[in-house]
């Protein structure tokens, strides 16, 4: 068992719209960016939501059938780069891929003198990097929620995916988790009321 913990918020095993292919996606709790209009604000605050061990949750995700690789997501992955370092290790090791969002630019991130951060960013084979930017809003590229973001193949193993046209994967995604409705992606404001009316229709005592 590691001696790191990993604090995440939410984890969903499989996924088309969080990266190239089929992937789990494990969305980290905390972010000190906190970017306005974020689609995540509920994974900013730094507060205890749920301790795992980054190591058994990689043997874990590894191990679901039919998937390509992990995604890390947040929250600020960077701000947990040691736990996040092991838990991409452990997933390489096993053949699999890793994508990160981070609200951090490229640059920072590669210049940072932390020792973590350079761990973390040696086992990521596609990154997606930059702040969130309300006023340069998603206009329909991959995995980009604003048009700031730059996109970077870190490694061979997904740099196919740099180029890949738009509608290559889907822009949103609905999945019913027990009783839980789990929405993600990259929608843009017509698919963003699409979903909110939706979502109201499905449950009418909504706000």
């Amino acid at each position: 068992m590691s001696r790191v913990l990993l604090n995440m918020a939410d984890l969903l095993l499989r996924s088309r719209a969080n990266g190239p292919g089929v992937r789990s996606v494990a969305w980290v709790q905390g972010c000190a960016l906190a970017c306005a209009g974020c689609g995540n604000p509920h994974t900013h605050a730094h507060e205890r939501k749920h301790l795992v061990d980054p190591v058994e949750l990689g043997r874990r995700l590894a191990a679901v059938p039919e998937t390509d690789g992990i995604t890390l997501s947040g929250g600020e992955p960077f701000e947990q780069a040691k736990a996040c370092a092991l838990l991409a290790e452990t997933v390489r090791e096993a053949g699999r891929s890793v994508m990160v969002f981070s609200g951090y630019p490229y640059k920072v991130l590669q210049e940072s003198s932390e020792s973590a951060v350079q761990r973390f960013l040696a086992t990521i084979d596609l990154l997606i990097a930059g702040p969130y930017v309300a006023a340069r809003k998603h206009d329909g590229s991959l995995w980009r929620a604003s048009t700031n973001q730059t996109i970077h193949a870190l490694t061979d193993r997904l740099a196919h995916a740099v180029n890949e046209p738009s509608d290559t994967y889907p822009i949103v995604e609905i999945t019913l988790d027990g009783k839980d409705l789990i929405t993600t992606g990259f929608p843009n404001e017509q698919e963003h009321q699409w979903l909110d009316e939706l979502l109201i229709s499905l449950n009418p005592r909504a706000p």
